[in-house]
């Protein structure tokens, strides 16, 4: 065999490789399918509601407090950016500056520093009056469900993982995460911690609004560089995911601060180990109007469906009761197929145990469980 035919094996495998590569690596290149947490008017990108703890720059924190100033409010700046993702407020984290026209004690001195004293709002705890003091997560947890935002914890490297965060924002929620920023920002000490807020991902990385940074505002942290700089933060004693769940009580436009907002987080608080998260059942994730119903849907993943509609629940707001009122189980499927919200109208209450089965009254009729099916009878019919 001379040389030539030696090395013509090569030189073909070569060329198919440099084929393949040209069709093929595009699609491998490309970024897969982005998915972000929903945004809601007037918002137009995930930076709109981002901030810096520093506000707008380091220096000038250090200017007015002098040289040896440490911010240490990274995570008091993440719960500022969930109030203003969440209820669309105009809060700024820059230095004593004024805050939304709602919230007219609220200064961005230590970033909430002011809770303490912040008497009309009843802040419980609130964070400490001193910028060098690092918040912890419970001020964070508190001052969060506080501003109606509940918080499901993930720690230690079995559970805190990169899936929790995508399973996270698959439920439309949004997640504050301890990292080492050195990790993506080299020019950090190593082993540090900061909170972060997680907004979106995709098949090669999350997307984030890192408060410790000015150009932290919509990063890209590659998949397992972000893994590297959860597992690290604080040299790895801290490995924690605090999902929070924004859309709870949530209008396509907004929250309404005429309480019908706040109705569905104080029911969702009492019930929450029952009702899993919000889901988009076709109509929308939030809290929303259908036909005269206004209601929004949870579902419970962990429940097998063994029946129609187990797992599933409709939490309906009654207007005139200023009350929630849950359609669970048979129920639940058997209102979405005569389609209820027009044969029905609203909840009059929950499900109530009767002599054959289970009874629950609507504005138009009753459905009725008598052991054997759902079966639905008209107002004029009740006693």
């Amino acid at each position: 065999m001379n040389r030539n035919s030696r090395f013509r094996p090569v030189l073909r495998n070569a060329l198919l490789l440099g084929l393949m590569l040209f069709f093929v690596r595009p699609g491998l290149l490309a970024a897969g399918k982005k998915t972000e947490a929903p945004l809601q008017h007037p918002f137009v990108t995930h930076g709109d509601w981002w901030q810096s703890q520093y506000g707008k720059s380091r220096q000038a924190w250090t200017d007015v407090l002098g040289p040896d100033f440490q911010n240490r409010n990274s995570g008091p700046a993440c719960v500022l950016m969930l109030v203003n993702y969440k209820k669309r407020s105009r809060i700024s984290a820059d230095f004593a500056s004024f805050a939304d026209a709602r919230y007219p004690l609220i200064h961005a001195v230590a970033r909430w520093s002011f809770c303490r004293a912040n008497a009309d709002k009843g802040y419980p705890g609130g964070f400490a009056a001193d910028d060098r003091i690092e918040a912890t997560e419970q001020d964070l947890i508190d001052i969060l469900e506080h501003e109606s935002m509940p918080v499901s914890v993930s720690s230690g490297p079995v559970d805190a993982t990169i899936d929790r965060i995508v399973e996270a924002i698959g439920r439309y929620s949004l997640v504050i995460c301890r990292i080492d920023p050195s990790v993506y920002f080299p020019d950090e000490k190593a082993a540090e911690g900061r909170w972060v807020v997680v907004y979106g991902y995709d098949e090669a990385s999350v997307f984030i609004n890192d408060p410790g940074r000015l150009e932290g505002r919509g990063k890209e942290v590659p998949r397992r560089a972000f893994l590297s700089s959860l597992r690290g933060a604080d040299g790895g004693r801290e490995v924690r995911l605090l999902e929070c769940l924004t859309m709870i009580g949530n209008y396509p436009d907004g929250w309404h601060a005429d309480g019908s907002s706040r109705i569905f987080v104080d029911h969702y608080v009492e019930f929450r180990d029952e009702l899993g998260f919000p889901f988009d059942n076709g109509g929308s994730c939030c809290a929303h109007t259908v036909g005269t119903c206004v209601v929004q849907d949870f579902l419970k993943p962990a429940v097998p469906p063994k029946t129609p509609g187990e797992g599933k629940r409709l939490l309906m707001l009654n207007r005139a009761k200023m009350d929630i009122f849950e359609v669970q189980g048979p129920f639940y499927a058997k209102y979405f197929k005569i389609w209820g919200f027009d044969k029905l109208g609203t909840a009059l209450g929950n499900e109530t145990p009767t002599a054959t089965g289970r009874r629950q009254d609507f504005e138009k009729g009753s459905l009725i469980w008598n052991g054997k099916e759902v079966v639905f009878m008209a107002a004029s019919a009740r006693k």
